[in-house]
């Protein structure tokens, strides 16, 4: 083989599978394949963070008032208006 063929042989095909532009900048690039990465990343982090915002002790103490409310007004301790009053008050739409 002479060095001339040899030089065209590596410069024809310098990386295989990437020939008849179908390279990276060829339409033969990552494409949507590089959004599941981070599509991963972000609900695996939002998870974390709604996990953590529902163990707050804030959200604990809210979820405990609105089911001492839904048990005074299962017992008829507290009628249907103000019910929804003081649970308006306790989600702050007062």
């Amino acid at each position: 083989m002479s060095a001339e063929l040899m030089s065209f042989t590596v410069y024809a095909h310098p990386y295989p599978g990437w020939s008849d532009g179908h390279g990276p900048w060829n339409g033969g690039g990552p494409g949507w394949w590089l959004i599941f990465p981070i599509l991963f990343w972000v609900l695996v982090l939002s998870g974390i963070g709604y996990v953590i915002y529902r163990r707050s002790p804030k959200q604990s103490a809210r979820g405990a008032a609105e089911r001492t409310l839904a048990e005074r007004y299962a017992r008829g301790e507290i009628g249907e208006d103000e019910l929804k009053q003081r649970r308006a008050v306790l989600r702050g739409k007062s």
